[in-house]
């Protein structure tokens, strides 16, 4: 799903910002077009219709379980489930949506989509033993624009986050910070500075909640990594604005 909006985001989209005309031709759309057109949707339009998907977690050899939590889910707060295995979901389009799943001994997954963006009714976590190396970004986790603060949004993904940190306690990682800069009006040095500053602020909110500051190691990638080269939307530059982890050791 990761590589399907970059992919999106790799191109100039130009779809204008519909009417409330228009919207009465949604159905009618592909379901890009209508993705294309989500700043515009009012989430309790009564033309929004739940989607039906099915979620289940996998390993490398097969079947498996694990903690799944996803944003998204409902208005006001995540769904929830322990051990899960296989489910389904009936979700809303044009909301996004963050999925995390934890289980000890295997590598902390999040990934963020849009149903409307998504090829078939299947979600799927794939679990992987933790290894040296491995790496995963948490668009989940974002910053505010032109600062070093994590944005008030993103606080309960990176309460996932620490506590995939509790249940892993010899895993030690690089906290990398990545920021927007597409438009390139600042340099190189500032980007990859204020990367690191945004990594920093990442390891201080997690060293405040309990976890030892030596399992933690601040880098920064600046603007040379961006999910969205040409962003257009806001998600778009919130995406580019993200936290990625790599595995030190464990």
């Amino acid at each position: 799903m990761l590589n399907l909006f970059a992919l999106c985001g790799k191109r100039r989209l130009l779809a204008p910002t519909l009417s409330a005309l228009t919207l009465l031709l949604l159905h009618g759309l592909p379901a890009k077009a209508q993705f294309h057109a989500e700043r515009a949707i009012d989430p309790n339009e009564t033309t929004l219709e739940y989607g039906t998907y099915r979620l289940s977690v996998e390993n490398e050899s097969g079947p498996d379980a694990c903690d799944v939590v996803l944003f998204g889910y409902h208005s006001r707060r995540p769904g929830r489930w322990n051990a899960l295995s296989d489910t389904v979901l009936r979700v809303v389009p044009h909301r996004r949506h963050t999925l995390i799943g934890s289980k000890p001994g295997c590598m902390f997954y999040a990934e963020t989509f849009y149903p409307d963006l998504l090829k078939g009714p299947d979600i799927r976590i794939s679990l992987r033993p933790i290894a040296a190396g491995q790496r995963t970004d948490i668009l989940g986790i974002h910053f505010q624009g032109n600062q070093n603060r994590l944005h008030p949004k993103c606080l309960e993904v990176a309460e996932e986050l620490l506590h995939w940190l509790e249940q892993n306690p010899n895993v030690a990682l690089n906290i990398i910070g990545h920021v927007n800069g597409a438009d390139g009006r600042k340099s190189r040095s500032f980007y990859r500075k204020a990367s690191v500053q945004r990594a920093e602020v990442m390891i201080a909110w997690l060293v405040e909640r309990g976890i030892a500051p030596e399992r933690l190691q601040a880098k920064g990638r600046g603007a040379e990594s961006l999910l969205f080269p040409d962003p257009v939307y806001a998600w778009q530059h919130e995406a580019n604005r993200r936290i990625e982890i790599e595995v030190l050791r464990h």
